[in-house]
């Protein structure tokens, strides 16, 4: 992780202290999670730019996809998440990364 950060620096969402969400950025190769879908929603709105233009966001995460869509940011390309094995959800809000 502090290879990371050296390399940009990362977003934090703190709230009465404690760190509710944070981003190495926002984009198709960043890392993004977050305690709940308004921690991620604050990332994605303070975040400068979107490295490579676009992110990856489960759309069934509905509350941030469409936060997203009134925020007049679009859909670009739909995709499909799969993995080999057994798959548990993760639990609170996230963006996909394909490093990870």
């Amino acid at each position: 992780m502090k290879d990371v950060i050296d390399q940009r620096p990362a977003l934090v969402v703190e709230r009465d202290g404690q760190i509710m969400a944070y981003a190495t950025a926002i984009g198709f190769f960043a890392h993004s999670v977050a305690m709940s879908d308004q921690g991620l929603i604050a990332l994605i709105a303070a975040a400068p730019e979107f490295t490579g233009s676009v992110f990856l966001l489960p759309t069934r995460n509905y509350e941030v996809f469409a936060w997203c869509l009134e925020s007049r940011l679009r859909l670009v390309q739909p995709m499909t998440l799969m993995t080999t094995g057994l798959y548990s959800e993760p639990a609170g809000a996230y963006l996909v990364c394909v490093l990870y």
